[in-house]
This record gives C-alpha cells, sequence and structure tokens, in this order.
C-alpha cells in the first residue's frame, strides 16, 4: 500500500452539488482528482487510484528522482 504521508489535498471545489478534491503527489507533478465527503477520504481516493494505475512507493520514488534531475 501506498504511504498516505506522499498525498496532500491542494484543492477542494463542488462541482454538480458534488465534493471534488485535488490531491497531489508530493515531490512530483502528479495530481488526482477525486470526488470525496472529507480531505481523508480523499486522500483514500487517491492512495486507491494511484495504485488502480499502477503506482508504488518505489514508483513515486523514481518520479521524485526523476523530477529531481530535471530541475523541477
Amino acid at each position: 500500500m501506498i504511504d498516505k504521508k506522499q498525498f496532500k489535498v491542494i484543492d477542494k471545489y463542488v462541482l454538480n452539488d458534488q465534493f471534488r478534491y485535488r490531491v497531489a503527489i508530493e515531490g512530483t507533478n502528479v495530481i488526482l482528482n477525486v470526488s470525496a465527503d472529507s480531505d481523508e477520504e480523499a486522500i483514500k481516493n487517491a492512495i486507491e487510484l494511484a495504485e488502480k494505475i499502477g503506482l508504488t512507493n518505489e514508483k513515486i520514488e523514481e518520479l521524485r528522482k526523476l523530477m529531481k534531475s530535471r530541475g523541477k
């Protein structure tokens, strides 16, 4: 399971009477958009989405190293 400390809610908005959250994976340029009723649920949903698309702690660390090597 991906460590939830790597995720940070950066925005919350309402769309079609539904709360939507933008959740960033810290140290990367990855932002996940999820629906949720709270910040905690948004992070949980973002972790589930990240795992669904094949991200792991190791792959996230590789992304961080790549971002750092490119100066971003």
